[in-house]
């Protein structure tokens, strides 16, 4: 049950800015943020097992963030489906949020098991929700938080907590903002159950927060902040992945 904040349009001088928390199984291997592709040139980490990333962006400057969906408490995966983490390596592909949602309104139906998608760049910012088929939704400028339901469900405990706690982020100079992120990542409500966390350690000890990143974007992507945290971020130091993004400035679309 990952979680996604976004900050589109909202911080001065980082157009896109984004905190992302991974909840997966311990036991499933993963790799911090890395060269993913060529053609364009993308970054971000890589699921050991199925190839894939979770959450990447690209030379163009399109983020792509994949989170599953789950509509239902009895909902199972299917697993012949193909993996959801290749469609967000697919994605990254593209040169544009738009470009990004004709391709994935082009895939076959019912390929994927349910998820979500944000596909963000310095244009739009766009919602998917994939139940067999997708169904967009483009988003307005300002604060928006997704784990695995809805965008900015007013019902769900993380969300309502991560816009609580970032409610006054656009106001903050980017020094103070950055620190309010990686707290904000490294949150432990009280008086709510170990799944309602924003940095999650569920008590059966296979499954919670495994990795977190903090990316603000900018042009050119050399003056981004990109930071790593490879594990539970409340007790994992994060690290600066900017190197990777040496490139001189944002491709155009």
């Amino acid at each position: 049950m990952c979680i996604l904040m976004v900050l589109y349009q909202s911080v001065p001088g980082y157009p896109i800015v984004v905190a992302a928390n991974r909840d997966e199984y311990y036991d499933r291997p993963a790799e911090g943020p890395q060269q993913l592709l060529a053609a364009p040139l993308a970054w971000g980490g890589r699921d050991a097992r199925a190839g894939g990333t979770w959450f990447g962006l690209n030379a163009h400057g399109l983020v792509i963030g994949l989170t599953n969906r789950r509509t239902h408490e009895d909902q199972e995966n299917d697993p012949q489906r193909r993996s959801r983490g290749l469609l967000c390596l697919d994605a990254l592909q593209c040169r544009s949020a738009t470009e990004a949602a004709a391709f994935l309104a082009a895939e076959p139906p019912a390929r994927y098991n349910a998820f979500n998608l944000l596909m963000i760049d310095q244009y739009e910012l766009l919602w998917a929700a994939y139940d067999d088929t997708p169904r967009l939704q483009p988003l307005a400028p300002g604060l928006h938080v997704l784990t695995n339901g809805n965008i900015n469900d007013a019902d769900t405990v993380r969300i309502q907590r991560a816009r609580r706690l970032l409610q006054h982020a656009p106001a903050l100079a980017w020094s103070d903002c950055l620190p309010l992120l990686e707290d904000v990542c490294r949150d432990h409500e009280h008086g709510v159950t170990e799944r309602e966390t924003l940095c999650m350690h569920r008590l059966d000890g296979r499954y919670g927060t495994v990795s977190s990143t903090i990316l603000a974007l900018t042009a050119p992507l050399t003056g981004s902040v990109y930071r790593y945290a490879p594990g539970h971020p409340c007790t994992v130091p994060y690290t600066d992945y900017v190197g990777l993004l040496a490139l001189p400035r944002l491709s155009p679309v």
